[in-house]
């Protein structure tokens, strides 16, 4: 052999043992999220399977998990620490993706993670179906944020009319109980908005213009039921099934539209419902809300779902034939 022919020959096979390295490097990572109990562990190989591009010419991977996939594995793994189950995850036989389902649901619900193309970066819990982004979520903050507009609109706006609040519930569950893990776990930052059980938590609204009529109006549907709103100081209270305490009222703030600024508040004693749980099972409040909150509507994090979203195309999601993972 020449010493041309041995040097190319050389080359080729020192450029496939670069590519082979880096092809290993990507499985022990993926192992390490796949495989590892320790949730440190995990939280950080997460960063790097995200972080990382397996960009090689030589030995081709034709079928890769992508990174939004190892987004709802590691989510997976975290819920499956906390002892959560009451969901599936999906791939087609055809290609590697990831999807949640909850098999529970009469309503079609796939589930998956969508980059957020603004500066902030993270990804958003999306449904695909209806495009609804339910939370965000940052690795490299440590943040997490419910979006109170897109649950409502897909778990009581849509789901509602569908399915049963038990079954829908489960969704909201899942998310809550995902949001309190990462919380004690890794000391993340979580906005729970309208998933908040405790008692002592005040739902703070957002108000577009001075809410003219609001109880009235919920004082007209709440007498078609057994339930009756009464007048409290500054708004009014109503106590439904277990005893379980609505109060809607506002405290004078001259900044605030009207010179007045609401809150919502639900009380049980327990910590063990909130403002969704209300809105679910109790369809008069869950109807009045959906009308009301084009003026006033429970708060998220501001700026994180409106500021540099772009539409996402109508995404037609697979689960023909699906393998189930986990």
């Amino acid at each position: 052999m020449t010493d041309r022919i041995q040097g190319h020959l050389t080359a080729y096979s020192d450029l496939l043992k670069v590519d082979i390295a880096a092809v290993n490097k990507s499985i022990a990572a993926v192992d390490e999220l796949i495989h590892n109990n320790d949730a440190q562990i995990v939280h950080q190989v997460l960063q790097t399977l995200t972080s990382y591009h397996l960009d090689t010419k030589w030995a081709i991977v034709p079928r890769q998990y992508q990174w939004k996939d190892w987004y709802l594995l590691a989510m997976h793994r975290f819920l499956s620490f906390a002892g959560v189950k009451n969901y599936t995850i999906l791939t087609p036989e055809d290609r590697e993706e990831l999807t949640m389902v909850f098999e529970q649901l009469q309503a079609p619900g796939a589930f998956q993670f969508v980059e957020n193309q603004a500066s902030a970066g993270g990804v958003y819990f999306v449904e695909m179906g209806t495009q609804e982004k339910l939370f965000y979520w940052s690795l490299e903050r440590k943040e997490l944020f419910f979006n109170s507009h897109a649950l409502t609109s897909l778990l009581v706006s849509n789901y509602r009319a569908k399915d049963t609040a038990d079954n829908i519930r489960t969704v909201a569950d899942v998310l809550r109980s995902f949001g309190r893990y990462m919380e004690a776990a890794f000391n993340y930052q979580v906005d729970y908005n309208v998933l908040e059980t405790a008692d002592d938590y005040q739902y703070n609204l957002v108000q577009t213009e001075m809410p003219a009529g609001m109880l009235d109006r919920l004082f007209v549907l709440s007498a078609e039921s057994n339930y009756f709103l009464q007048a409290v100081e500054n708004g009014a209270a109503m106590l439904l099934d277990h005893n379980v305490e609505v109060q809607i009222f506002f405290d004078d703030n001259p900044r605030a539209i009207g010179g007045q600024e609401w809150h919502f508040k639900v009380l049980d004693g327990h910590d063990a419902y909130s403002w969704m749980d209300i809105l679910l099972d109790y369809d008069f409040i869950g109807t009045w809300y959906l009308k009301e909150r084009r003026t006033i509507e429970v708060a998220s994090q501001s700026g994180v779902f409106e500021d540099g979203l772009r539409p996402m195309p109508k995404v037609q999601v697979e689960v023909l034939h699906p393998r189930e993972e986990g």
